[in-house]
């Protein structure tokens, strides 16, 4: 038993997936190659050989682990390799641009983008482990939404056609980086089981959701922004963007209430955005 235990973990390391859904997948996957492997002691093989011969006929473990990711998580991973090589080559174009363009690197900026296109590559070629931490994939996606929208302010000092190709990329990564959020925190918390109305809702409930945090984490830019514009540099103009680590931190919370109660989590987002906006507001008018 311990190479087929060997091989249903190498076949799980291929996968994102809950515990308890990872559990139900070992079971299975060990009760299929228990049974094959039964077969051939039937026939007389040795236990040895019998082991043996029910891995091979049930193939490479990357191979059967890969079919399952893609058929319960379909896209998941090519969608972060994606975001992840496109978040690196946006900042070596901007950083090699600035720099034989403009005469003018960025060293610190390219540092940033190249982490984060890293972060998220890295991400999906470990996705056994960091699939299981769903929250803290959708945290590494949603900041890097915010860095590459903070981007935009980047690009209009470049040549007119480089800012509408260089825009124009930017949209299509953060498009699919709200693509990956959704798709992820849909099925990281619907059960197999629910009925297609159920699993609609569930939908609807993470976009709007996400719609709020968007709004939140717009408004938290750029007030910080204007701030540090015509204000300089103090700690008051970080405050708006404490609003942004409050609905990172609310929406954990509410990934788990929107498997359970979609419709209720909607008005839940709601309530909570308009309190933590309203917060900083009041305490800057006090201070």
């Amino acid at each position: 038993m311990k190479k087929i235990d060997k091989h249903v973990t190498s076949i799980l390391k291929e996968m994102q997936s809950t515990e308890e859904e990872r559990e139900e997948i070992r079971e299975e996957l060990t009760t299929h190659l228990t049974s094959a492997k039964q077969e051939y002691l039937n026939e007389g093989v040795n236990e040895k050989k019998a082991e043996k011969l029910a891995i091979r006929d049930f193939g490479d473990a990357g191979m059967i682990g890969g079919g399952i990711q893609e058929s319960l998580y379909p896209f998941q991973r090519g969608l972060l390799y994606i975001i992840g090589a496109g978040t690196i080559l946006l900042g070596i174009f901007i950083h090699l641009t600035a720099a034989f363009s403009f005469g003018d690197p960025w060293p610190e900026w390219l540092a940033i983008q190249m982490s984060l296109g890293t972060l998220i590559v890295l991400t999906a070629i470990n996705i056994s482990w960091t699939g299981r931490h769903y929250w803290s994939v959708n945290v590494l996606v949603f900041l890097t939404i915010l860095w590459n929208a903070f981007n935009y302010m980047v690009v209009p000092r470049f040549y007119q056609l480089q800012v509408i190709l260089m825009s124009l990329f930017i949209t299509i990564l953060i498009l699919l980086c709200l693509v990956f959020i959704v798709r992820n925190s849909y099925y990281a918390t619907t059960h197999p089981s629910a009925d297609r109305r159920g699993r609609v809702v569930t939908k609807i409930s993470h976009i709007v959701n996400i719609i709020y945090g968007l709004m939140i984490s717009g408004a938290g830019l750029f007030f910080t922004w204007g701030a540090l514009i015509f204000g300089g540099m103090n700690a008051r103009v970080f405050l708006p963007l404490t609003a942004v680590a409050a609905w990172l931190a609310f929406y954990k919370y509410q990934m788990r209430l929107i498997g359970k109660k979609p419709v209720t989590a909607i008005f839940t987002g709601l309530l909570f955005s308009g309190l933590i906006v309203t917060v900083p507001v009041t305490i800057l008018k006090w201070i």
